[in-house]
This record gives structure tokens, C-alpha cells and sequence, in this order.
């Protein structure tokens, strides 16, 4: 496992190249599924916890993967510090 590179926080090609990568916050097994344009975030999908997802009534419907948006940057525009707890496969993607 790799430390998130800082110094690209803001490019692009480098954040949408870490979806599928396997990744490690704050001590968990995470997956990165998406990049949300918005703020940028990263969106990790927990290995093995899951959450409770509700109905559109607001009733418990199912068990999903539990998910974790991580913002790339802080509201200054320089890396966020919770970019400190990630840390990356080196590998390829995870199937």
C-alpha cells in the first residue's frame, strides 16, 4: 500500500485512474468506486461492513456495502487532511 499522491489532488487522470484500485482508510479495507465531480470525492465501498439502505417510505428495504465520500480537497483548494489515512493498492483494479 501507497500513500495518496498530494501533489496530483487536482488532476483529474489521477484521481479517475484510482477507481477499482483497492484502498486502505483510516485501517479499513475500502474499494474506490467513483469520483464525484463535486468537491472532487472519492467514493470508497467498504469491503466488509454493510448499512442499512431505506425504501422511499423510509423503512428498512436492504443490506448494501457501506460507503464512505471522501472529500479530495479542502474548502481552501489544498489536500484535504483525511487524505492522510488513505493509502492505495499498488496492484491493478479489484475485480
Amino acid at each position: 500500500m501507497t500513500p495518496f499522491d498530494k501533489q496530483r489532488a487536482a488532476d483529474w487522470d489521477y484521481l479517475s485512474g484510482l477507481i477499482g484500485r483497492r484502498a486502505e482508510y483510516a485501517g479499513e479495507p475500502y474499494t474506490v468506486i467513483e469520483l464525484l465531480p463535486d468537491g472532487p470525492q472519492l467514493v470508497l465501498q467498504h469491503a466488509r461492513q454493510k448499512s442499512i439502505q431505506d425504501d422511499l417510505q423510509g423503512r428498512a428495504y436492504r443490506r448494501v456495502p457501506y460507503t464512505e465520500c471522501l472529500p479530495v480537497l479542502d474548502a481552501d483548494g489544498s489536500p484535504s487532511d483525511l487524505l492522510d489515512l488513505l493509502l492505495l493498492d499498488e496492484g491493478a483494479p479489484a475485480s
